[in-house]
């Protein structure tokens, strides 16, 4: 089924929020109202078409190709992505798709992060020429769209994150927050039965964005601590530098004067013997601090992926409750249901990993402080040595990078110790109790939906 784009572009609302479900092929296999209405195709027309059968010209392939590359994985993917309608329309989404069973849920929703969406559009722009130059040289669908993958890479780099996994991990949270911003669900709704199965659903999913709140609520904090990791990573690359250089210096200033004032060479033994396990030590906690950053990342993406799929199911049951839903609804709610289960799961298992990965490397930050704090003590006795023995003339050509060493370690021990404290501070206790209760009531909805469903009854209530 061929469409042409007719020029015209259709905003997405920011309150509409809607899925559809995929085979592992990308056939669909289910969608809500929402969804139909944007693609102004009918659940008929959709059902097991491949979901390309919306893909807009403009979109280059290589974005596709990174998609399937991380979900074929096990990662979630997240895009923003531009569709044609069949009308002809286009309109710009923001698409997060996890992998569920045997196929994957997309959940769209208007951009809303004009900056993000600014840069994706951009990096599309210079990308789709190279696909179409391609194809046009002889080139293979495939072969184009991995050279376009390749050039959203090195353009997804040129931003500043490391992949597009690291992107992802940044975007959808950023997106579903800003979106949380100008949306509001949680209050009741003029769809809301008084009773039901649906009732059931929404209030699970309530509970659910409640338990959430409870870890939301320390992710700015998380955020703040990770920029400050990168920014200690960093730090201590340049520290091994000066570390490096101050040692060779008083090896250096030691063998000068060895036949004269062995007694440099005595106190310099061991300085060498510290710092060599100091910089050991700092490559090992600068891979150990990349480490908790990344499941930093990993845990606002996994909390915003669930709070994601728990506003879909609420709103999919709100649209079954004003009888809105296709005819399969109940199906769709099932997996729903199976989705939020394991992103709520997923996310409070990330909750127990970061927590555990801040305070190992708050007990690392704590041994390589203190091993700091011996060294800076051993260089600077090392140091007053050379007025004692009246060198100070003669190995002046050396002290520039030992003085330089000693006015900035001192700073760097401080900040090493901060860090380790503010590490310990955002690894609180864990209550998994509330979300697994909220997560218990989803399951028990969505038992409650199967049953019915085998029963034929029917699930649309009527509203208050």
């Amino acid at each position: 089924m061929h469409v042409v784009p007719n020029g015209s572009e259709r905003k997405v609302a920011a309150s509409d929020l809607f899925f559809s479900t995929t085979d592992r092929k990308g056939v669909i296999d289910g969608a809500n109202a929402v969804f139909c209405d944007y693609a102004r195709y009918s659940m008929d027309e959709l059902l097991r078409e491949p979901h390309n059968i919306i893909r807009h010209p403009d979109m280059p392939g290589g974005a596709f190709q990174i998609m399937w590359d991380l979900l074929l994985a096990g990662h979630p993917m997240g895009a923003y992505v531009k569709n044609l309608a069949h009308d002809g329309q286009t309109y710009w989404v923001f698409a997060t798709i996890t992998p569920l069973g045997d196929g994957f849920l997309s959940v769209r929703q208007a951009p809303c992060r004009s900056d993000l969406f600014a840069a994706a559009n951009a990096l599309y722009a210079k990308v789709l020429p190279m696909e179409l130059a391609a194809r046009s040289a002889g080139a293979s669908r495939i072969a184009a769209a991995r050279l376009g993958a390749a050039a959203l890479a090195e353009g997804i780099q040129s931003l500043g994150f490391a992949s597009y996994a690291d992107f992802i991990r940044m975007a959808v949270p950023a997106e579903i927050r800003a979106r949380r911003e100008l949306v509001t669900w949680t209050t009741p709704d003029p769809r809301d039965p008084s009773s039901g199965v649906t009732r059931d659903l929404i209030d699970a999913a309530i509970a659910v964005d409640q338990a959430l709140d409870s870890q939301m609520s320390g992710l700015e904090e998380l955020e703040m601590l990770s920029g400050r990791l990168a920014q200690t990573s960093d730090q201590m690359e340049h520290s091994v530098e000066r570390l490096r250089s101050a040692v060779g210096a008083a090896v250096a200033a030691s063998g000068e004067v060895s036949s004269t004032e062995p007694v440099l060479g005595r106190v310099v033994g061991p300085l060498s013997a510290i710092s060599q396990w100091l910089l050991e030590a700092i490559e090992d906690l600068r891979l150990r601090l990349a480490e908790v950053r990344g499941r930093i990342s990993e845990l606002r993406l996994r909390i915003a992926l669930a709070r994601l799929h728990d506003e879909t199911l609420a709103e999919f049951a709100r649209e079954m409750a004003a009888g809105d839903a296709p005819d399969r609804a109940p199906v769709y709610v099932q997996q729903l249901c199976r989705a939020l289960e394991e992103t709520a799961t997923t996310a409070a298992r990330e909750v127990v990993i970061t927590n555990e990965g801040l305070r190992t490397l708050a007990q690392d930050l704590v041994e390589v402080e203190r091993e700091m704090r011996t060294f800076q003590r051993q260089l600077a006795t090392w140091r007053l040595l050379i007025p004692r023995y009246r060198l100070s003339q003669r190995l002046d050509p050396f002290t520039e990078p030992i003085d330089a060493q000693l006015k900035s370690g001192l700073r760097q021990v401080s900040s090493v110790r901060q860090l380790a404290d503010q590490c310990l501070a955002s690894s609180r206790p864990f209550d998994s109790g509330p979300l697994s209760q909220a997560v218990n009531a989803v399951v028990q909805a969505r038992t409650q939906v199967e049953q019915e469903l085998v029963q034929g009854r029917d699930l649309a209530p009527h509203v208050q």
